[in-house]
Formats: structure tokens, sequence, C-alpha cells
């Protein structure tokens, strides 16, 4: 009798072993129990912008996503510093996640990004195109990484930056010796400049200002940024250029991203793909709102140009521009304006 119970014994602990070892088996893909994460994304931009309203919705889908093991602090405004400022922090790690404009392909992908160069792009799908391109899209990102230590994580759609002056400009002609604010983004500077204008470095926080006081007198931006920083308050001409089809780029700190669990990171790709695509669908009507408050009063004046004229203008300063940059770079191009 003993010898029977013994082995009853042996064969319950045997099966309830292997039921331990079944019940540790997880589905693939399945996120790690009690993984958390507390990230930090960083934007200048101003809140009520399109990609201010982005980023929220980053924040909100990783919650959701996870269960609410990924949060991300989400500071607008540039309260933890200038764009300039957020690409050096995101190298060392001191944010995770920051939001970049022009400035991606001017000082992280210098030399390599095109897309930074106004007066190239006409449609926006073209502007994506680049990042997908196998040759010239894998050097960009491969400049992300070895430049600020950070991957590409996500691209939204911007509206087109626009040129904003205390008086009409219609021609290339008529900008001839206007001091035009510009940000630090050399490529700028020179494109700029070969049009006749006489070209100021303001950051934007102090744009309005300069432009109060007369230290500049036209200044370009996107709608949502002439609204939001209320440019339209001191300059009553917005000229049609649409002269850079831009985008924003999300970019994750390398180490962040790498110490993360595979299933967490598509959890985090997920929230950055569908808010982007969210703010792309949005884009078109969140724009009319702005046109519609920055017009409200009527004191703003629109002025059509003729985009043509102004891209063959800038032809020279495109040419001097792009000698810099890398023969991917140069060898697009070519190819893309035929």
């Amino acid at each position: 009798m003993k010898k029977v119970l013994s082995v009853i014994l042996s064969l319950t602990m045997v099966l309830s072993l292997a039921a331990c070892g079944a019940k540790e088996q997880k589905p693939a893909g399945t996120p790690t129990e009690g993984r958390t994460y507390e990230l930090t994304m960083a934007s200048a931009d101003a809140t009520g912008c399109v990609i201010g309203l982005v980023g929220e919705k980053i924040v909100e889908l990783a919650d959701k996503y996870s269960d609410g093991r990924i949060k991300i602090n989400y500071h607008q405004d540039a309260t933890l510093g200038t764009e300039l400022e957020n690409i050096q922090q995101l190298k060392t790690g001191e944010i995770d996640i920051g939001h970049f404009a022009d400035n991606f392909g001017s000082q992280i992908a210098t030399g390599i990004d095109p897309t930074v160069i106004p007066f190239i792009f006409k449609d926006i799908d073209d502007v994506k195109a680049v990042y997908d391109d196998p040759v010239l899209g894998a050097a960009i990102k491969d400049a992300a990484k070895s430049t600020a230590n950070c991957y590409l994580i996500g691209l939204q759609e911007r509206t087109p930056r626009l040129l904003t002056a205390s008086k009409e400009i219609k021609t290339p002609a008529d900008l001839n010796g206007v001091k035009v604010r510009v940000p630090e983004i050399p490529d700028w500077v020179t494109v700029w400049n070969s049009l006749g204008a006489l070209c100021t470095v303001v950051s934007w926080s102090e744009t309005y200002s300069a432009l109060q006081t007369g230290v500049v007198d036209a200044q370009e931006n996107p709608i949502d940024n002439i609204f939001t920083n209320k440019i339209f308050e001191v300059n009553k001409y917005i000229m049609n250029t649409e002269h850079l089809l831009g985008l924003h780029h999300w970019c994750i700190n390398a180490d962040t991203y790498d110490n993360m669990d595979p299933a967490d990171q598509e959890i985090l790709q997920r929230a950055f793909d569908e808010a982007n695509a969210w703010g792309d669908a949005e884009l078109e009507s969140l724009a009319d709102g702005y046109w519609k408050e920055v017009l409200a009063d009527g004191s703003v004046t629109v002025v059509d140009v003729d985009k043509d004229a102004w891209s063959a203008a800038a032809q020279v300063g495109i040419n001097t521009a792009m000698a810099g940059y890398s023969k991917e770079a140069q060898d697009y191009i070519a190819n893309y304006l035929g």
C-alpha cells in the first residue's frame, strides 16, 4: 500500500511541475508583466499647434495600449529648451523623445537630408518618399543614429511654410533689401539671401518682438505657428509662397528604445503611427481653423504669388546649398528635378 501511495505522490508532483511550466509560457508579443517606463518627451513648439495636439495623442495612446505601463511626460512650449538644446539632450539621454522640424535635416542629418532646402519639393508625398528611399532614406536614418544617438520613430505632415511681412511681397524682386527672420539653418540663409533678402537669425521665442520693434520686417512659418504665436498681429501680409513642404520628426534616444522589451517597442511604435495618422487626417481641418482666426477681423491680407517664378529665382541659392550635400542627396534631387 505504501508503494502505491508513493507512486501516486510522485505522479502528482510531476504533473504539478508540468502544469507550472505550461503556465509560464506566454504568447509571442505579450508585454512583460510589471515592466513600466516613464519617458520624457520635449517639443519647442507652442501648445495648441498641430504637432502639440499630435504629441498629446501619442501620450494618450501609449498609456492606453500599454495598460498604463508606458507613461510619457510631455513638455511643450520650449520648457526644456530650444530645438537645438533638445537635440543635445536627446543625444545624452537627458530626454527620451524629441520633436524636431527642419532642424532634423539641418542639425541631425546635416548634408544628407535635402528636404530642408526651400523651393525644391512640390508635393508632401514627394517629401515623404525621401525617407522611404532605400539609399537616401537609409543614409538619413544612419545619420540620426551616429549624430544624435537616436532613431526616427515617426513623421508628421506640416502645413506649408509661408512668408509673412509688414508689406506686400508679390515677386522675388519685391524681397530685395527686406530684413527676413530665419532660424539658425544655413541652407535657409543661403537661399533667402540669393533672392535678395537680408537674413537675420533670430530665435523663435524672440521673433514676435523682433517684428514688432522693426529688427526684422518679415519671417516665414506654417499657418499654425503664425496663429499660435500671434505673428499676424505684427505682420499683416501673408504671402502664399508654400516654399517648404516639411515634416515633423519624432526621434527617440537609441539607448532608451534598445532597453525596451520588443513587445513594448511595438506598442510605442503603434502609438506614434496612429497619432501621426490622426494628425495627417486632421491637418486640413485644423489649418482651416487657424486661417479663420487669422483672417477674422479683416486686417490681414493674403497675397497669391507665382510659385514657379519664386522657385526659378531661388535656383542659384538651391544649387549653392546642394553643393554641400552628399552624393546620394545630390543624385536624388537631380533625378527628382529631372
